[in-house]
C-alpha cells in the first residue's frame, strides 16, 4: 500500500497536536522552501549561486529551503527582487473568509495559528518577451 505525503502529514498533523501547531505555525517558510527549490531547479542554481544573487551566505539559502522559520518581509523582499517570484499573503481572523485576495490564495488551505487563518501563494513572473 501506497501513502501520499499529503496522508502522511494529515494522519502526523491528526495523531499530534503539538506538530500540527507547529507545522501550521511556519506555513509561510513552508511556502518559500518550495518557492526557492524549484526556483533553483528550474533555473539550474547551486544554493551557493542563488545566495550569491540574493547578497547572502549559502548558509542563509539553506536555512530558508529547509522551511524551519519564518522568513520576515526584507527577506521575503530580497527574494522577490532576485528571483521574480511573487508571493500572495493573508492573514485573517481563523474561521473568516479571506477578503484581500484573489481566487488563488483563497481556495488554498488554511493554516490556523494563534487565532488566525494564514494562506500563502506563490508564482513567478515570466520576463516578458519582445517580439522584433
Amino acid at each position: 500500500m501506497v501513502i501520499t505525503y499529503d496522508e502522511l502529514l494529515a494522519t502526523h498533523m491528526a495523531e499530534d497536536p503539538e506538530f500540527a501547531a507547529e507545522w501550521n505555525r511556519l506555513a509561510l517558510a513552508h511556502s518559500v522552501a518550495v518557492a526557492l527549490i524549484a526556483y533553483r531547479h528550474k533555473h539550474c542554481l547551486s544554493q551557493r549561486e542563488l545566495a550569491q544573487r540574493m547578497g547572502v551566505r549559502s548558509s542563509r539559502v539553506t536555512e530558508l529551503e529547509s522551511g524551519e522559520t519564518n522568513p520576515n518581509v526584507e527577506t521575503l523582499a530580497k527574494i522577490v527582487a532576485t528571483t521574480g517570484l511573487e508571493f500572495a499573503i493573508d492573514i485573517a481572523p481563523a474561521g473568516h473568509e479571506p477578503k484581500l485576495v484573489r481566487k488563488a490564495v483563497r481556495d488554498r488551505p488554511a493554516h490556523t495559528y494563534a487565532g488566525a487563518s494564514l494562506r500563502v501563494g506563490f508564482a513567478q513572473h515570466q520576463p516578458d518577451i519582445e517580439v522584433a
